[in-house]
Parts: structure tokens; C-alpha cells; sequence
């Protein structure tokens, strides 16, 4: 458990899981260099292979491959959040929670 927010480089096709310092209302999930196609959770389950189906990634939410940001609400009432997320690339991405 760290403090928010949190600064990664994804692995392609990895799920990575960012728990937060404690339980958040909101999640901002931003990509801060090399974007790319990014999907992202916080209802505690992994995100899918990127390779699959549209219909498999349906329920987590996908972000463009840009600089952007993305804010959505922690959809588990767990303490501390727990953010799922995956790229078909190697964005480096930080999340925080609000």
C-alpha cells in the first residue's frame, strides 16, 4: 500500500493492480508518457487480455492511445482502492484517488 498517487510503466498485456493508501470516492487514472490503448477498473477484478473481444473488455473503461486523463468512481466499497489496469503498450500512468 502507497501513498496517492502512484506512478508506474505499464508491461503490455499485464494486468497491473495499484492499491491506494486508503478507500477513495473517485480514481484519476492519467497517461504521462508513451500512450497507448488502456483499459482500467476499480471494481476489484482483472482486466482481460487486450487480445481478446470487444465483448470481453465490456465493464472496464478504456482510454485513448494519448496523453489524457480518465476519472471514474470506486465501484467496490473496499479499504483501501484497488485500481486494475492493462495497455496493449508500455505507458508510463499514474493513479490517484480523490
Amino acid at each position: 500500500m502507497a501513498l496517492s498517487p502512484l506512478t508506474q510503466t505499464l508491461v503490455a498485456d499485464t494486468d497491473t493492480v495499484f492499491t491506494l493508501d486508503r478507500n477513495y470516492r473517485h480514481v484519476e487514472v492519467s497517461q504521462i508518457d508513451n500512450p497507448a490503448r488502456t483499459y482500467v477498473n476499480t471494481k476489484g477484478t482483472a482486466v482481460p487480455t487486450t487480445g481478446g473481444t470487444l465483448a470481453s473488455l465490456a465493464g472496464n473503461h478504456a482510454m485513448p492511445a494519448a496523453l489524457c486523463s480518465l476519472r471514474v468512481p470506486d465501484e467496490t466499497s473496499t479499504d483501501p482502492t484497488v485500481v486494475h489496469v492493462r495497455s496493449v503498450g508500455t505507458p508510463t500512468i499514474s493513479v490517484r484517488g480523490y
